[in-house]
């Protein structure tokens, strides 16, 4: 055979469709997502349908836990969104600032967490729609439910109450999975994942929910079904990575600008934490604070990656802990780094991490003088913050001033 065979374009007589086998399915619920990144994946929906409050449900009964809402307040869908919505690879047009990426994210997060997932939704001027997707249904030949528009417009006026909103969806998950580990004490179940929960919403979603007027609220609690008993809306604050009170070494932050070849320069904000700093938006709820230091990337404000080198140095060296770099990702690297599946990490090229060495500030500071800076200040005593400076005033009295003391 003729060796070029292997460079040459590979000759076609035609085309088919070959359908995806619907045990597809089984990959989604082992694709890697923990449930507050799950959460956090619809979240991001809610945000690009205009949703300025989200509500986390926990359905429970004394004894188990039943279901898992997301209720939010944004534009709903009509017949033909939702069907769109829930379709396994459905592409959608994105705007610019979406934060959604594959047209998957609904259905990969929620069958990664549960065997049942309904969307119920309500668009402006709309009747009232759902849909429901079973694994069991799926794996027999991607059969979807169509839900009762009686129901639905019930479902959505009970949701929505709080809202004061006709329209709005509602994201269910039933027999989810994690759910098991609840029985016999749904309590502490509950207080565990909530505050794991709202750590990382509170990390992921911070600047969308910083400031005096956030661009989104997000609340937590839980329904009794047996009662009819609502808990108390639990608010998920902000949690800035780099809010610190002061800067850990003075002219820091600093921007570096990274020079990457074929594709552009991209700013790096390089930040050093005080040393010993008991702040809650280091700490990051808790645990060790030597896997926060590294990079932290955003795309459209929504936080990916919290941490870690990526190559460029080892992750988790204790001395490094009090360095941290936000980068904010243009559209034109979009492509060039690539973001995971979950929206919990990105990888980056070989040619970043090269890059990297040769980056400076304005001021001529390189990154890897950034980074041994950062480790001298993890090693020494805080710098102590300046006193203010007060404006001069009279003076001491001149017979005061003239007073001579004997030593």
């Amino acid at each position: 055979m003729d060796s070029r065979v292997w460079i040459e374009d590979v000759p076609i007589t035609g085309q088919k469709v070959i359908e995806p086998d619907a045990r597809v399915v089984d990959a989604f619920q082992n694709i890697g997502y923990s449930l507050e990144a799950a959460l956090a994946d619809l979240i991001d929906n809610s945000i690009d349908a205009g949703a300025k409050r989200v509500l986390v449900r926990f359905v429970r009964t004394d004894n188990e836990l039943h279901s898992l809402d997301v209720v939010d307040n944004g534009r709903g869908m009509n017949d033909a969104e939702i069907d769109r919505a829930m379709k396994f690879g459905g592409q959608r047009t994105y705007q610019t600032g979406d934060l959604g990426m594959y047209g998957m994210g609904l259905k990969a997060a929620s069958l990664s967490q549960a065997d049942n997932l309904t969307v119920i939704s309500r668009a402006n001027r709309s009747i009232a729609v759902g849909r429901r997707w079973q694994a069991k249904e799926a794996r027999r030949g991607w059969q979807c439910d169509v839900v009762s528009g009686q129901f639905a417009d019930e479902a959505l006026d009970v949701a929505l109450n709080g809202f004061d909103l006709s329209h709005g969806t509602i994201v269910r998950w039933d027999q989810v999975r994690d759910f098991r580990k609840a029985s016999g004490r749904v309590d502490a179940y509950i207080q565990r994942i909530r505050n794991t929960l709202t750590v990382h919403l509170g990390l992921q979603l911070h600047r969308f929910l910083t400031g005096d007027k956030p661009r989104l609220e997000i609340l937590v609690n839980t329904l009794n079904v047996q009662t009819g008993q609502v808990s108390p809306d639990f608010k998920v604050t902000p949690l800035d990575p780099f809010n610190y009170s002061h800067p850990g070494s003075r002219k820091y932050p600093k921007e570096f600008h990274v020079a990457i070849p074929q594709v552009g320069d991209l700013a790096c904000h390089a930040h050093i934490w005080p040393a010993r700093t008991k702040e809650a938006c280091y700490k990051l709820g808790g645990g060790s604070v030597a896997r926060r230091q590294g990079f932290y990337f955003y795309r459209n404000d929504r936080l990916l990656q919290a941490g870690g080198w990526n190559n460029y140095r080892e992750d988790g060296e204790p001395h490094l802990s009090l360095a941290r770099v936000a980068i904010d990702l243009p559209q034109r690297f979009q492509s060039f780094f690539s973001v995971r599946f979950n929206k919990a990490a990105v990888d980056a090229p070989r040619s970043f991490v090269d890059a990297l060495e040769h980056a400076k500030s304005s001021d001529g500071t390189t990154f890897p003088e950034f980074v041994e800076r950062a480790q001298v200040v993890y090693r020494s005593k805080p710098e102590r913050k300046l006193d203010p400076v007060f404006a001069p005033g009279r003076g001491i009295r001149a017979a005061v001033a003239e007073t001579r003391y004997d030593h």
